[in-house]
Formats: C-alpha cells, sequence, structure tokens
C-alpha cells in the first residue's frame, strides 16, 4: 500500500500534462500580469539579480514569471512528470536558464541561506508536514529575503462538500481523481488548522518579521471568476485562496 507522498505524488505525476496545459493557459491569459504585478510588491530590492526559488514548480507558471523579471530562478517539484512539463514549456517559452530541479518541499537539500526570495503555489495544503516545509522554506532564504506563499484551506472545502454530499468538480479532472486527492488532502493535518493563522503561527516562531496576508487572492488579483472552477469543490462550495509573506531577520 502506497504511503501519502506516494499517493500524492501519482496523483500530481497523473495529472501532469492536463495540469500543465492549464497553467500554459493562464500563462497565456491575462493571469499572468495580475501574477507579475503582484509578486513585483514583495521582490527585495537588489542590484544584482535576485536568487529565486520555485517551490512545487508544477508547469513552471511561476518560475517562467521570475526569469521574465530578472531573476535567476530554480525550481523544484517532487514529480518527474510534472518537471518534463516545466522543462518542455520553459524550452518553448524562453526559460532555458531556469534550473529544474527534483526534490521534495519537506525536505529541501539547498544550503542554508541560498536564495533572496522563495515563492510557493497551491503545494502546502496537500503535504504531510507544512510546518516542516515552512521550516525549509526559512531555512533556504538569506536574512533580508523574503518567502511567499499562495496557497487555500483546499482540504477542508473538500471535506465540507463530501460532508454535504456534495460531487466533487473540476473542469479538466475525472470523478476518480477527485475522489483521490480529496483522501489526501483529508489525511493531512493541515486541512483541520484554522488558516491563514496556523500560517502566521508557524511564521512567528521561526522568527520572520513584516508578516503581511492578504484575503481572497483571487478576487484582489481580479481573478475570481476565472479561477472559480479551479478553486471550487463542488458547485456549492469553494476554497479562497490567501497570500502569507514574510521576511526572514
Amino acid at each position: 500500500m502506497k504511503n501519502l507522498s506516494e499517493r500524492s505524488n501519482a496523483y500530481w505525476s497523473g495529472r501532469a500534462p492536463e495540469f500543465s496545459a492549464l497553467r500554459m493557459n493562464e500563462f497565456a491569459s491575462v493571469a499572468r500580469q495580475s501574477y507579475e504585478d503582484f509578486l513585483l510588491e514583495f521582490l527585495p530590492a537588489k542590484q544584482e539579480p535576485l536568487e529565486a526559488l520555485d517551490i512545487g514548480t508544477g508547469a513552471g507558471f511561476f518560475a517562467l514569471i521570475l526569469q521574465k523579471l530578472g531573476c535567476r530562478v530554480t525550481a523544484v517539484d517532487f514529480s518527474p512528470e510534472m518537471l518534463a512539463q516545466a522543462r518542455k514549456n520553459a524550452t518553448e517559452r524562453g526559460g532555458e536558464g531556469i534550473d529544474f530541479r527534483q526534490m521534495d518541499a519537506q525536505n529541501l537539500t539547498f544550503a542554508d541561506n541560498s536564495f533572496d526570495f522563495v515563492i510557493t503555489r497551491n503545494v502546502m495544503w496537500i503535504v504531510e508536514d507544512a510546518q516542516r516545509m515552512y521550516f525549509h522554506m526559512h531555512r533556504v532564504l538569506r536574512p533580508g529575503g523574503i518567502l511567499l506563499n499562495l496557497d487555500a484551506n483546499y482540504g477542508k472545502a473538500f471535506w465540507e462538500a463530501d460532508q454535504k454530499k456534495e460531487t466533487p468538480t473540476h473542469p479538466t479532472q475525472t470523478l476518480e481523481q477527485l475522489r483521490e486527492r480529496n483522501e489526501i488532502a483529508g489525511a493531512c493535518q493541515i486541512a483541520w488548522e484554522k488558516r491563514p493563522g496556523w500560517d502566521v503561527a508557524v511564521l512567528s516562531e521561526l522568527g520572520v518579521r513584516h508578516i503581511r496576508i492578504e484575503s481572497d487572492l483571487d478576487r484582489r488579483l481580479g481573478l475570481a471568476e476565472v479561477n472559480r472552477p479551479y478553486s471550487s469543490a463542488s458547485t456549492k462550495t469553494k476554497a479562497s485562496m490567501f497570500a502569507v509573506a514574510a521576511e526572514k531577520t
């Protein structure tokens, strides 16, 4: 029987071509500019190119954006199939300089103080040990560096929809995939935390400063209607995306 990490890897690897197509459609849409503008609010001021890390890069969406913004980009993902898609997308879009590596977000192998900026989107909600992931995000940041986590409490939303006997929905996933996703998410402790308050508490324990929360991020970026089909647990239940940013002291 597969453990939780193996199930999660199998789920994402099985979605790689479909997920990549979704993200590259997003990259070709107005959403890219919305995210670019948002990132510029957080990137540290520095004369030389920033060293940026994209954790759980998936199809390479944020890796490509960060490179366009002048960063030296390293991007990691646990799934070899996702990395294959990311490398293909980068080659087709002028991102050959991005350093793609297979790595577990909960066990980053980079040296301490390696990066100026660390970003992750829609990853923490489906890892076994989210607190450990934050520990490593903080560890690999340089003093004065910024971490940015874009996420939602999807696991809780999926559970609530299941409790109401609502059928899972998603434009490009099968019902079998959605039920597997819901089971994996429900087995992750973070699904039962009150977020982003939990995130703030964990980051505070790590000793960061200038914690900033952006609630209802889709609406803040002007993407609420565009993203609704992809952030909904069912036709009636939706998870609200948020952003948590902090500076390493």
